[in-house]
């Protein structure tokens, strides 16, 4: 199981007016990113994480022979972009510590 948090910078100051336009784009960066992966999207979700309405999906690959699944929940503000990961074995159960990462996140 891997858990964690990056830090990018966005061009364009992001704001939550523009939540339906970036959900279009982020459903086609992540279904490029899975493909690019040989894998596929499998779940699409709009969530709130520290307050923020966010985007998440499940992408499902394999690597080496083992069956992954990746969550990916990308939360923005302002001209930043939180790109949270959780992976996990895709024949386990999704771990407690995915939703406790995006439980307990915070932006400062």
């Amino acid at each position: 199981m891997l858990a964690s948090v990056s830090v990018l910078e966005l061009r364009k100051r992001y704001r939550p007016a523009l939540f339906a336009g970036a959900a279009r784009e982020l459903d086609r960066i992540t279904a490029a990113l899975a493909a690019k992966l040989g894998g596929k999207v499998v779940a699409r979700r709009s969530v709130v994480v520290g307050g923020i309405r966010s985007r998440q999906y499940d992408v499902a690959y394999t690597r080496a022979d083992v069956r992954l699944i990746d969550r990916i929940t990308y939360v923005l503000r302002n001209k930043t972009e939180y790109y949270l990961l959780c992976r996990w074995p895709a024949d386990e159960a999704v771990p407690a510590a995915c939703a406790q990462l995006t439980s307990t996140f915070r932006v400062r």
